[in-house]
């Protein structure tokens, strides 16, 4: 029998979850078939994440079943879902860090001779899976904590299988893995798939999407907006799908900019003794510049170095033609520079506060009457910004934590508006959100650029840099290396710089 004529090894049917306030599923429907991959996609907070916490058993829904082989079944528990044959891969990997990579893979299982662990047979168990799962060269006594992010998420790869998984729920696994990684990934899924298991692969990475589901579900407002086949859909057909609208382009921050011949940002020969030398760019007024390379490359090193967060041992920065000294984020931000940094949650944001005390954070002295805040102040301050960049929460006191990703990076890209920097530098600003929000930030790009300030985009995403920048800088082992003009620009002539290809 054909993988896709199986009946399905889990169903959902007519599952809601409701919080209050938040209707975060509505009536969905959703099956699982052995020896196939489904592709899981929408905006953040259209309900993907309640869902998957569904069927993992970390939460129970208010109505609706799930059945398992045909069969009834209720998870009040992960373990339960886990007896099951359910595994969930989630986004942020959840593992013992200082246990080595052979006891994560079979942690509650570990091979015992009355109370001992039988370690050779806990390490040839370990050896066999992760041959299997290509990753002969990885010592399964070396700690997971020493370990890159791909290789832990393999790790909880063989868990599941370890345990006897058949259906896989991957959460946007490949958020923070390099292109060869996911490639690897990507041919991990196929050989589950090959061997009866099913997938459920939920991703913001459309492109990938074909390399390992044959059908997709796309959820929007917690409800099933659309399913299809994968074969014949155009990544136009799920973005509109997605948004629930007709969506002409995401790039559109070439509108209404005129790009002046006087630099708005100008660095000579900026070096910071083994992260990066001699960097010496413009960026002019009304300009978006891209910075590309390799992980590693020191792209974000000199973000930091220019916004004052490390010291750089040469070179002088300009703004506007004048000198400045940058010795702290306190300057930078005085001299006109605005920073959105790599890691919104670690590096710009304060969980716990609300939406209205984040995006104040560097103005507090404006928010201030004599030595107190005036909540009034913040209150008008934040809402103004909030509309402006399009925060979607029930109102400025909600919690940062409680938002989405793309929710959250407005919340980082609005503070600044109020300041009206000259220069914004922008690290990794879409990472893991929806496209929705993706083409919200950059109609903020186009809008401050078209306002006059000047624009540095890092990103590791290639066809973004080729979509929003007037031209793209390349750097490669801690230097710059070349640049290029994206009008008629390919990613593989970015790529061929940024690995010192001679093609």
């Amino acid at each position: 029998m054909r993988a896709q004529d199986q009946p399905p090894v889990l169903s959902l049917r007519g599952i809601s979850k409701s919080y209050p306030g938040v209707q975060a599923l509505s009536d969905v429907s959703l099956d699982l078939h052995p020896g196939r991959g489904h592709a899981l996609v929408g905006e953040n907070g259209a309900g993907k994440s309640t869902l998957i916490k569904v069927i993992a058993g970390l939460i129970r829904p208010d109505s609706g079943e799930l059945l398992v082989d045909g069969q009834p079944a209720a998870f009040r528990s992960p373990a339960e879902a886990l007896r099951h044959g359910i595994h969930l891969v989630p986004q942020e990997i959840s593992l013992a860090e200082d246990r080595s990579v052979a006891e994560n893979i079979f942690l509650g299982k570990l091979p015992r001779r009355g109370p001992f662990v039988r370690q050779s047979s806990l390490v040839a168990r370990s050896e066999d899976l992760l041959a299997k799962l290509g990753l002969e060269t990885v010592d399964p006594r070396s700690p997971l904590r020493d370990l890159r992010p791909a290789v832990k998420q393999m790790v909880m790869i063989a868990r599941g299988i370890s345990t006897g998984g058949r259906i896989f729920v991957l959460d946007e696994p490949t958020a923070t893995l390099t292109e060869p990684e996911v490639e690897r990934l990507i041919g991990v899924v196929q050989q589950l798939e090959a061997q009866g298991a099913a997938i459920l692969y939920v991703s913001h990475r459309l492109a990938e999407l074909a390399h390992v589901a044959q059908s997709i579900t796309v959820m929007r407002d917690g409800k099933a907006a659309a399913r299809m086949p994968l074969e014949g859909t155009t990544e136009d057909d799920l973005v509109q799908a997605m948004v629930g609208r007709p969506v002409e382009r995401f790039f559109d921050t070439r509108q209404k900019r005129n790009v002046s011949e006087k630099p708005v940002l100008e660095v000579e020969g900026l070096t910071r003794r083994g992260k990066f030398e001699d960097i010496t760019l413009r960026v002019h007024a009304g300009e978006i510049v891209g910075l590309a390379g390799l992980v590693g490359a020191g792209r974000t090193e000199v973000a930091r170095a220019l916004f004052g967060l490390d010291r750089f041992e040469d070179g002088s920065v300009r703004i506007d033609g004048e000198n400045v000294k940058i010795r702290g984020p306190r300057d930078a931000i005085r001299a006109g520079l605005a920073l959105v940094p790599e890691e919104r949650k670690s590096q710009a944001l304060v969980l716990d506060f609300p939406i209205s005390h984040n995006i104040v954070l560097p103005h507090l002295r404006q928010m201030s009457r004599l030595a107190w805040l005036s909540r009034r102040r913040i209150r008008r301050l934040s809402e103004s910004i909030a509309s402006q960049v399009r925060i979607k929460a029930p109102n400025v006191s909600t919690p940062v934590r409680s938002l989405s990703g793309g929710n959250q990076q407005k919340v980082v890209l609005g503070r600044w508006f109020c300041e009206k920097p000259r220069v914004y530098i922008l690290d990794e600003p879409t990472r893991g959100i929806d496209v929705g929000a993706k083409s919200e930030i950059y109609q903020c790009i186009g809008r401050f650029t078209a306002e006059g300030a000047g624009a540095l985009v890092i990103s590791s995403e290639l066809p973004e840099l080729l979509g929003i920048c007037d031209r793209v800088l390349v750097m490669r082992a801690g230097r710059l290396v070349g640049e290029v003009a994206t009008a008629g620009a390919t990613e593989e002539q970015i790529l061929q710089l940024a690995i010192g290809s001679t093609k």
